[in-house]
């Protein structure tokens, strides 16, 4: 019988080599983990103190790996819309940040209308009422941004912005600023910068991009904050900016189209290309293993 170190030995050999293969971001951020723990375990002079951590992470993989390849079509739908959100997010960015309209069409939209509808349920229909559009947000939404380790709130906001405007091309961030509401404009530069850091870590977006991106981004955080260290900690720069809203009547905000999306009076959105100009500025340029080991509880060796 293998004593504890060897079992913890083993599992470092293979999960390495499944580290290797192109899993789903939060799925390899466990096997990050798990190998970190198991080494620092046989590093340690009392590798008995590790067997609880050692087991509970060696069943939170083996769980987890069962929900992401459960069987070929669960796995193909997750994979297929990771890459969607991946895509979907690469081309807002870039509509917000490098003044290229981006129509958002087919199953994007559709999961954008999925993901607004959940608002209205919450209100409109009984606690527990479970239907397909749960199941399709949950499956489809939910599911897959938690895999990618992105910020799912924050990717929420962005499709339920997209639902409201119908799919049509429009700016995230202008209405921020016509209503000088400076705590959220910083939320969403900071939120957005950390999903392009993520997608270009993981080769998801383009080096090209991301540059175009970033400096979009850096053009808007110079042009209205001095400083930005969190949504709460910022100075506004000392000009290029109203410090007051504009009229009500002048634009509609990305959450009062939320309100409205799904009224069939909802006004249409417009945009203005010299207001998205100001904003962006005029650069607008081998081995086998002993796998078996693996069912091992180290409990038991003790």
């Amino acid at each position: 019988m293998a004593n504890t170190r060897e079992v913890a030995l083993f599992r470092i050999v293979y999960f390495s080599f499944l580290s290797r293969q192109n899993h789903t971001p939060l799925l390899q951020e466990e096997f990050h983990c798990a190998i970190i723990l198991h080494v620092q375990a046989v590093e340690s002079p009392d590798i008995s103190s590790f067997i609880p951590d050692l087991d509970a992470i060696h069943a939170q993989i083996e769980e987890h790996w069962a929900r992401v390849y459960g069987n070929i079509s669960t796995t193909a739908s997750l994979l297929w819309d990771i890459n969607l959100y991946e895509q979907f997010l690469q081309s807002k960015l870039l509509e917000d940040y490098a003044n290229e309209p981006f129509e958002v069409i087919g199953r994007t939209l559709r999961l954008a209308e999925c993901t607004a509808k959940q608002d209205t349920r919450r209100f409109a229909e009984p606690m527990g009422d479970n239907t397909s559009s749960d199941k399709e947000y949950q499956d489809h939404v939910v599911f897959p941004l938690e895999e990618s380790i992105l910020d799912r709130g924050h990717v929420e906001n962005k499709l339920r912005a997209v639902a409201a405007r119908q799919g049509r091309p429009g700016s995230d961030i202008q209405p921020l600023i016509d209503a000088c509401d400076w705590a959220k404009l910083a939320a969403v530069l900071m939120n957005d910068r950390d999903i392009i850091v993520k997608l270009t870590q993981r080769s998801a977006c383009p080096a090209e991009i991301s540059k175009k991106i970033l400096a979009g981004m850096n053009r808007v955080q110079n042009k209205y904050f001095a400083s930005l260290s969190s949504p709460s900690t910022f100075t506004l720069a000392p000009a290029g900016h109203q410090t007051t809203p504009l009229p009500r009547s002048s634009f509609w905000g990305i959450y009062d189209l939320i309100a409205s999306s799904f009224k069939a009076d909802s006004p249409r959105v417009k945009e203005s290309s010299d207001e998205r100009r100001s904003l962006l500025g005029e650069d607008l340029s081998g081995q086998d293993l002993p796998l078996s080991i693996s069912a091992v509880n180290l409990k038991k060796l003790e």
